[in-house]
């Protein structure tokens, strides 16, 4: 049964995250479904935008722990693991998100890898990769540092915290906060209005500010690299078996 609502309207390919018995966390096969979802309206000439969204509480609770607790070293290095979807960010599409609840670990990784992020009152975002002894693998050094500056990057990595959408807002990460109950129809708003504006200006715009991040795929590599690491540390075990079993983690620091 798909965990997506995937539906195209006046140009808008709308991708709905709907895993409710995991918080929408981000397995394996889930990232599989979302980055088919994403090629194909890349490759539809009916899509102009699209629109990432969740039909749960909360956009999304990161990387499925439970799979990733099984998960060898060789294993993530064989696969390029890193907890989150894969073509999103590589998209030439104007994509934008509509973020509710909580955006954690690979969650606001997958908000850092969209063009425009629509907040709803609600939104809290962070990268708590640190509580488990592990850090983000899919683009949280990289992006989160270009949006939102070296020092409130650090703040979130380094400790974990949350940071609520007006916080999300003045620092960068989001692009607007509205009331929740207006977040599906204003992502949808703006998604339509760039729909309407011609698709290949779009992209070159896209492309064009895209370009200003320089080093970002050199980054990412080497972020990825550092991230695999991790499976081959004690403390990345106790890490997740101590989430798994809701208990405080006994870090040895090795």
């Amino acid at each position: 049964m798909s965990k997506l609502d995937v539906t195209i309207e006046d140009g808008v390919g709308q991708i709905v995250l709907k895993r409710a018995e995991a918080l929408n966390a981000l397995s394996r096969a889930f990232c599989n479904e979302i980055d088919t979802a994403v090629a194909a309206f890349e490759a539809s000439p009916e899509v102009r935008v699209i629109l990432i969204a969740s039909a749960l509480k909360h956009f999304c609770a990161g990387a499925d722990i439970r799979e990733m607790s099984g998960m060898t070293h060789e294993e993530a290095v064989a696969e390029a693991f890193v907890g989150c979807v894969k073509t999103l960010g590589e998209a030439r599409k104007p994509v934008v998100a509509a973020v509710n609840g909580l955006a954690a670990g690979g969650g606001c990784e997958l908000v850092e890898m969209c063009d425009l992020v629509v907040a709803g009152e609600s939104a809290r975002f962070c990268h708590p990769e640190i509580t488990l002894a592990a850090m983000p693998g899919a683009g949280g050094t990289q992006r989160l540092a270009r949006v939102v500056g070296k020092h409130v990057a650090m703040d979130l990595l380094l400790t974990g915290r949350a940071m609520n959408a007006q916080e999300a807002l003045a620092a960068g990460l989001v692009s607007r906060v509205v009331p929740d109950a207006e977040l599906a129809s204003t992502a949808l708003a703006i998604a339509r209005k760039i729909a309407a504006f011609s698709s290949p200006v779009a992209c070159r715009i896209k492309e064009s500010v895209r370009s200003t991040q320089t080093g970002l795929a050199e980054g990412l590599l080497a972020e990825r690299e550092r991230f695999h690491r991790c499976f081959l540390e004690d403390d990345f075990r106790e890490g997740l078996q101590a989430f798994l079993d809701k208990r405080p983690p006994a870090f040895r620091h090795r």
